[in-house]
C-alpha cells in the first residue's frame, strides 16, 4: 500500500513539472528577427559637358640645324692662325674668314702667269694696231688697267673672226682661261662663313698640315632650326605644312612658336611613322635637345578630353544611368599619352571615375 502511494506521487510531481516547463516557456518572448541592412554604393562621377576643342597631336623630337654644311679642303697646305681661331661654339658673321690655308706658293704662280699675260698683249699691240686697228685701242685700254694682283678682267670681245683667230694663235685665250682657274683655285685655300652662325665640330689647328678632301669641321646656323618628328598615319592626315606649333623643353623653361614646314613622303618601316619637319627660332636652343611639340590639327570637335585610366577594352566606359551603372562604346577622336577625346558622350551623363570594383548593373548613388 505505502509502495502504490509513492509511485502515485512520484507521477504527480512529473505532471507538474511539465506544466510549470510549459506554462514558463509560452511565457518567454519569441526571438526578433534580424533587421536585413542594405548599404548604397556610393560612385564618384562627372556630370559630361562638352565643349568646342582645337585638337593637338603631341610628340617629342629632336632639334636639327636647318642649315649645316661639313667643312672639307679643296686644296693642301699649312694652316695659318687667323684673328679668330677654328674653335667649337664660336660664333662667326657671314663672310668673315673660317680658315686660312697658306697659298703664297699657288699666289706667285698665278701672279707669274698673268705677268706672261701682259708680255704676251703688249707684243700683239703693233700687230693689231696694223692689221686689227678697230680693236687696238681696247686692247690698249686693257693693257694699261691691267694689275696681277687684282682679279682678272674679261678680255675685249674679237670683232670679227680673223681677230679671233689670229689671238687663238698666240694663245691670248688659253693663257687668259688658265689664269681665270687658278684664281679660282685660289679662293678655296680661304674658306668664309656662308651665313651667320657657329662651329658645331672642329678638327683642325693652326700649323698643322691640312691634305685635299679632308674634313676640317661642321658650322650651322643658329637662327633657325628643324625639330624632327614621327607622326602615324592616322594623325598625319590632319595635319598640313604651315599649322602651328607650341614648343617646350622639359630640361629648361621657356616656350617656343614654330611651324610645320615640311612633311615626309616615306614611312618608316620599323614605325610607320612619317617625318615632319617643324621649323623653330629663338633663344637657348640647340642642335640635338629633345623639344615636345603641340601641333595644331586641322580637326576640330564638339566633345570632351577623358583620362585613358577610364578606358575599358579600349573603347568602353562606364556611365551611371537611374543609379545603375551601364557599359556604353564611344568614339575616340583623338589619343593622347594619358587621355582620349571622344563625342560620344552626351550633356549630362554622368562618368564614372573609377574601374576597380565596377561593372555593368551595379546599383549605386553618383557622388560629384
Amino acid at each position: 500500500m505505502f509502495k502504490k502511494k509513492s509511485t502515485l506521487v512520484g507521477i504527480v510531481i512529473g505532471i507538474g513539472l511539465f506544466v510549470a516547463a510549459i506554462v514558463v516557456a509560452g511565457m518567454k518572448e519569441p526571438p526578433h528577427e534580424k533587421k536585413l541592412v542594405v548599404k548604397t554604393l556610393q560612385i564618384p562621377v562627372q556630370k559630361i559637358e562638352n565643349s568646342y576643342l582645337e585638337l593637338k597631336h603631341s610628340v617629342i623630337g629632336t632639334l636639327q640645324a636647318h642649315e649645316k654644311v661639313e667643312v672639307f679642303a679643296e686644296v693642301s697646305g699649312i694652316l695659318e692662325r687667323v684673328e679668330k681661331p677654328f674653335l667649337e661654339g664660336l660664333n662667326y658673321d657671314k663672310g668673315e674668314i673660317l680658315l686660312q690655308i697658306n697659298d703664297a706658293k699657288m699666289r706667285t704662280s698665278l701672279y707669274a702667269k698673268k705677268s706672261g699675260l701682259m708680255t704676251s698683249i703688249a707684243s700683239l699691240l703693233p700687230d693689231l694696231k696694223f692689221d686689227y686697228p678697230e680693236s687696238y685701242e681696247d686692247w690698249k685700254i686693257y693693257l694699261s688697267a691691267f694689275d696681277v694682283e687684282k682679279p682678272i678682267a674679261s678680255i675685249p670681245q674679237a670683232k670679227n673672226d680673223q681677230e679671233k683667230y689670229f689671238l687663238a694663235g698666240k694663245n691670248i685665250y688659253k693663257t687668259y682661261y688658265d689664269i681665270k682657274s687658278e684664281e679660282e683655285q685660289l679662293i678655296k685655300y680661304t674658306i668664309v662663313a656662308p651665313y651667320n652662325g657657329q662651329v658645331s665640330e672642329s678638327n683642325i689647328k693652326a700649323g698643322t698640315v691640312v691634305r685635299t678632301g679632308q674634313k676640317l669641321g661642321e658650322f650651322i646656323n643658329t637662327s633657325t632650326y628643324d625639330l624632327l618628328v614621327g607622326v602615324d598615319l592616322n594623325n598625319l592626315k590632319h595635319i598640313k605644312v604651315g599649322n602651328t606649333v607650341n614648343l617646350y623643353s622639359e630640361n629648361i623653361n621657356g616656350e617656343w612658336q614654330g611651324r610645320v614646314s615640311r612633311i615626309g613622303s616615306k614611312i618608316d618601316e620599323q614605325t610607320q611613322m612619317v617625318n615632319v619637319y617643324i621649323s623653330v627660332s629663338g633663344d637657348d636652343l640647340k642642335e640635338g635637345m629633345f623639344l615636345s611639340a603641340d601641333i595644331a590639327m586641322e580637326l576640330n570637335v564638339n566633345g570632351i578630353e577623358i583620362p585613358r585610366k577610364l578606358l575599358i577594352e579600349d573603347s568602353y566606359v562606364y556611365i551611371l544611368k537611374n543609379e545603375i551603372v551601364e557599359k556604353v562604346k564611344i568614339d575616340i577622336i583623338h589619343s593622347k599619352e594619358n587621355s582620349v577625346i571622344t563625342n560620344s558622350l552626351n550633356d549630362g551623363s554622368l562618368l564614372i571615375l573609377k574601374t576597380s570594383g565596377i561593372h555593368k548593373g551595379i546599383v549605386g548613388k553618383a557622388v560629384l
